[in-house]
């Protein structure tokens, strides 16, 4: 295979999950595109000294050291819009309000979590990702997967449901 139809297919097969890594990471689509493209780029520079196996955890070790060197020293948000407020059009004024009011909760207590933990949880839940394909990815084991899932689910537990237990009993 010439190395054109070599990195369209490694393009094809990866994009949407390094983009997504990354956008779970920053909170930042445009960021995350960006940055996705730039692993491409290293990628291609690299494309003699990568090997098919490896290339899938190669780009999300990119994409990572990319993330972490642009974000460096600065604090994150992730600025995750819940769908459900969308698709829910006829309900209730009081519902969507409930509904926003969860979803800025969760917003905020998904950007406190630590950014691998966020990360792992939020490729489990939003990909779809198996524990497997996601230590994968990140080059770590399945059982530090399953405790990054385990302290998000905790914690989110914890948090967003200590902000709605205060908020019922004013």
């Amino acid at each position: 295979m010439d190395e054109k139809k070599w990195f369209a297919q490694i393009f094809s097969m990866h994009y949407d999950y390094i983009r997504n890594y990354l956008y779970y990471l920053s909170g930042d689509i445009t960021l995350a595109e960006d940055l996705s493209q730039d692993a491409f780029l290293q990628i291609w520079h690299d494309r003699n000294n990568v090997s098919h196996e490896t290339v899938r955890s190669y780009l999300f070790t990119i994409a990572k050291n990319q993330y972490l060197k642009y974000y460096r020293r600065k604090s994150i948000q992730l600025n995750f819009t819940n769908s459900l407020i969308l698709e829910n059009d006829n309900e209730s004024p009081e519902y969507v309000i409930e509904l926003k009011e969860f979803d800025l909760k969760l917003q905020g207590a998904l950007a406190k979590l630590p950014d691998k933990t966020r990360a792992v949880f939020l490729m489990s839940r939003i990909d779809s990702m198996s524990y497997k394909e996601i230590a994968a990815s990140l080059t770590l084991s399945e059982k530090a997967i399953e405790k990054h899932i385990s302290k998000a689910l905790k914690y989110l537990a914890e948090n967003v449901d200590k902000n709605i237990k205060q908020r019922h009993s004013k």
